[in-house]
């Protein structure tokens, strides 16, 4: 039995908690949003601050090394280690928001900038990618009628794309400003979580398996037959009653791929006299079977080497 200070156990332990702050929700509340105070200065800041304490997540108030700037980190939860102490682990996430508003943005579109003031926001930001947010740009359009035309601003938004990586979304309410800041915040905190999953669907060993509901799990050889079982179902007029009468006779899909191969012409026909079993009962007097056209669908459905093949 494991004691108190087994390193065992504890490594267990932390390894149960780790797993479970990964998860959805639970895990919005390690993340932690830096925004910049002028960043909240128009009316979306109140919103801003509302959506991302209703998201769960932590922000504090500080000033960034650009202004109209939010950034991230991310903090672990605090560990018991053997001794007894408790660490605690911070590190910042790759990722920043820089907003401009509509006047600033078309000043620096007229003047060249806009390329250049990008660049110089990343340098102050090293190893972040940023998000550009212009806030208002169409209403400061209206009102100042011809002062940047259409086919120059999305130049100079082509090209900060292309050259310094830097994706942009032109906002003009303050409820999309405060739901873009709370998507991204919540995509940030899932990051963790969902690229553990992609590194355990991705082996070779689990990459039939899922977790979401009505698919097949399968490890090894546990689940191949539910998985074959579920594939004759997805067929057109295959119903589970036909799927089992199917798997009765031909028990996997190898043997049934292999039935198609020996019968040759008669293939297409190769079930058309199965019996069915209704409800699960016994074959009864009215000889209910496959039949020769649905036959032909499931015999196409896994020979046929046509992508444009209709069933």
């Amino acid at each position: 039995m494991f004691t108190v200070n087994n390193p065992d156990r504890l490594k267990l332990l932390h390894h149960t908690e780790e797993q479970r702050n990964l998860k959805p929700g639970q895990c919005n509340k390690f993340l932690h949003v830096v925004i910049d105070p002028d960043f909240l200065e128009a009316p979306h800041g109140a919103q801003v601050l509302s959506k991302l304490t209703e998201l769960g997540c932590r922000y504090e108030l500080t000033p960034q090394p650009v202004p109209c700037t939010i950034t991230f980190y991310r903090t672990m939860a605090a560990k018991l280690t053997a001794d007894g102490a408790l660490s605690d682990t911070k590190f910042d996430e790759p990722f920043a928001v820089h907003l401009l508003d509509g006047g600033t943005f078309v000043t620096s579109v007229r003047n060249r900038q806009l390329l250049a003031t990008v660049r110089s926001v990343k340098e102050q930001l090293p190893n972040r990618r940023l998000s550009l947010v212009v806030f208002g740009l169409v209403s400061y359009c209206r009102v100042h009628r011809g002062c940047v035309g259409r086919r120059e601003t999305e130049q100079a938004l082509t090209e900060v794309q292309l050259f310094e990586d830097t994706s942009h979304q032109l906002l003009e309410t303050d409820e999309q400003v405060a739901n873009f800041v709370a998507q991204l915040s919540r995509s940030i905190a899932e990051r963790p979580y969902k690229q553990q999953q992609m590194d355990k669907y991705s082996s070779e060993q689990v990459y039939l398996g899922n977790e979401k509901k009505g698919c097949v799990r399968v490890e090894g050889t546990a689940g191949l037959q539910q998985l074959y079982q579920a594939q004759l179902i997805k067929i057109p007029s295959v119903t589970l009653e036909i799927a089992e009468a199917i798997m009765s006779v031909y028990p996997t899909l190898n043997s049934l791929l292999q039935a198609f191969r020996k019968a040759d012409q008669e293939a297409p026909t190769l079930l058309s006299n199965i019996s069915i079993r209704r409800a699960g009962g016994p074959i009864t007097t009215s000889n209910r079977r496959i039949g020769p056209e649905l036959s032909r669908k499931i015999y196409l459905m896994y020979v046929s080497m046509n992508p444009k093949q209709e069933l």
